[in-house]
């Protein structure tokens, strides 16, 4: 069938183009039976309005940009398309669509602009940000120039404006890794750190040693090692750690799953069995942590939570309502497989 314009569709309402686009755009200055003859034609003729139009008398698009910051390979990574599914069921449930950009970075100057530029044409109504450091001059820029940007794992105390909205795990997951292995019977503890420009990997950090500290737990220098948040780069940390050890650790806690998953390949080539001589533990909640060999023990979030809630209050700030929290601290659930061998 075809697509009626709104001056077809004003014609057989018997009212003026004028009057079409104030019942669309929702104005309260027309006549009730008026309104309704006019929707009625809508409804029956299946009329959509330009949104070039809606735009221009203030509307909004009802589409969020989708910021993906360079977090490896989406497709063939389950925890990463995770994150792809969650925030587009979650905008789905709010009428809102997603416009995806995937970027390597947010240094780069075609990326910093290509990003800016989705905000300022009024592509979108907000973004929402994955993959970026928590401190992001671009992410600073948006926000004060008035954008409502939502931001996973991105938290200052002391910069709370209405359209900065961010979700965050908990910040003593690392002490609650810590105090499991301790309560196993592990003393000789290793840890693998993530990227410390991400406020997650600064506060596990944190935590990891706030945990060693409070059982009164060796912190050898050679049992601690910097990483990423990404598989190679936990393979690398491992290597290091082996290396630079002449006593190995009874367990390596990563900074994250992924990085869990490189501790396994690197101890596995250099013939140290999980978890007889080395256990070890990762968090996020990681599909393939089921089936790996052996199973990882993890501390597990819930992403469904997290992006329902990220989005929901990003679309709660654009639409100016009130008592709209900025962030949410979101917990984290053990999740005990077979990589740990009980000491006691």
């Amino acid at each position: 069938m075809k697509q009626l314009n709104s001056l077809e569709v004003a014609k057989l309402a018997g009212v003026s183009r004028s009057t079409v686009s104030r019942v669309v755009n929702g104005y309260s200055n027309v006549p009730e039976s008026t309104r309704e003859r006019v929707m009625k034609i809508i409804r029956d003729n299946g009329y959509y309005p330009h949104l070039s139009g809606q735009l221009l008398a203030g509307k909004k698009t009802g589409t969020l940009g989708f910021f993906w910051i360079s977090l490896g390979d989406i497709a063939s990574d389950s925890l990463s398309s995770s994150y792809f599914v969650n925030v587009t069921e979650a905008a789905a449930q709010h009428g809102h669509l997603i416009l995806t950009c995937i970027l390597k970075n947010l240094t780069d100057c075609e990326n910093i602009c290509w990003a800016k530029k989705v905000f300022t044409q009024g592509r979108i109504d907000g973004g929402i940000f994955i993959g970026v450091n928590n401190n992001e001059p671009v992410i600073e820029e948006l926000i004060s120039s008035g954008h409502v940007v939502g931001i996973f794992d991105h938290f200052h105390a002391d910069r709370l404006e209405p359209n900065r909205i961010s979700v965050n795990f908990e910040d003593d997951t690392g002490s609650k890794v810590i105090d499991y292995l301790y309560e196993c019977g592990h003393r000789k503890i290793g840890i693998i750190d993530g990227n410390m420009n991400r406020y997650s990997s600064a506060k596990r950090h944190e935590s990891f040693l706030k945990g060693m500290q409070q059982h009164s737990l060796e912190i050898r220098r050679e049992w601690m090692q910097y990483a990423d948040v990404t598989e190679p780069a936990g393979y690398e940390a491992a290597k290091r750690m082996l290396a630079s050890c002449s006593e190995l650790p009874t367990a390596i806690c990563a900074n994250n799953d992924a990085a869990a998953f490189g501790v396994y390949k690197a101890l596995t080539e250099a013939g140290i069995s999980i978890p007889d001589q080395v256990s070890v533990t990762g968090i996020d909640g990681h599909g393939r942590g089921e089936l790996s060999t052996p199973q990882l023990t993890t501390f597990a979030f819930n992403y469904h939570d997290f992006f329902y809630s990220l989005v929901s209050r990003t679309i709660a700030a654009i639409e100016g309502k009130s008592n709209n929290p900025n962030t949410e601290f979101m917990t984290s659930q053990l999740v005990e497989r077979n990589s740990v061998k009980r000491l006691v």
